[in-house]
């Protein structure tokens, strides 16, 4: 799970279990208690995703939650700009296994 912020292009990456909305929650539920739960709405004041199952019940977590439109990763496109740098050093084909949390 790949979190950035548009403003400061600062970005988060956490490995979840599995690609189930409860992994993806329990990820978010971790960050919220190990920031305070003030400063995790101040810095996330929205979430926006793409539809993927994992993401389907972000509103559990967060009441400004957005999906973007299926097939058009421009409306995400800080996000998907930093996924594909990531993607230069950890190749789709990489175990995310074997890399530390």
């Amino acid at each position: 799970m790949v979190l950035t912020d548009r403003l400061s292009c600062y970005t988060m990456i956490f490995r979840i279990k599995d690609k189930s909305s409860e992994s993806a929650n329990k990820k978010l539920e971790e960050l919220k208690s190990s920031m305070d739960e003030k400063a995790f709405y101040q810095t996330f004041k929205s979430l926006t995703s793409d539809n993927g199952l994992e993401f389907s019940r972000l509103q559990e977590v967060h009441s400004n939650t957005y999906y973007a439109t299926p097939y058009t990763p421009s409306e995400r496109g800080s996000n998907e700009n930093v996924i594909r740098i990531i993607r230069r050093f950890i190749h789709k084909s990489t175990a995310i296994i074997t890399f530390n949390s």
